[in-house]
């Protein structure tokens, strides 16, 4: 079954009201949108978006979660966490972001390799 149009539209007014983050709302919704391709099931999908804001909150809180990424990209971190709290389960959704000082600037959130490389889709990679 996969995931209406109401519940996305209920996410992205869920995660656009996390107190204490910036992101670009096009992003937002392509971001929502890409979690509900990768988390099809509805259970999936809700436990996969209820951990997304639970990870923006305490960004917020603890402003330095996860690492810095690398050279030209030392600007922004990012924090790795799993889509459901189970044993042995991976860590396999990501957050991007970086402190402002004013508030948490979210590059992009989604799952690390489904639909695609997180880092390439938020053109983080390098450039050789």
């Amino acid at each position: 079954m996969a995931i209406n149009d109401e519940r996305l539209r209920e996410w992205i007014q869920i995660v656009s009201a996390v107190p204490g983050i910036e992101m670009d709302g096009d992003a937002l919704v392509d971001d929502i949108v890409l979690v509900a391709h990768v988390f099809d099931d509805p259970q999936r999908f809700e436990t996969a978006m209820s951990q997304i804001v639970n990870s923006l909150n305490l960004i917020v809180k603890k402003r330095d979660m996860g690492a810095e990424l690398k050279s030209n990209l030392s600007a922004w971190r990012c924090f790795h966490f799993q889509s459901r709290r189970t044993a042995k389960h991976p860590a396999d959704l990501r957050i991007v972001y970086q402190d402002t000082g004013a508030a948490i600037r979210v590059r992009g959130f989604g799952h690390r390799w489904l639909p695609d490389d997180i880092y390439r889709r938020l053109n983080l990679h390098e450039r050789q």
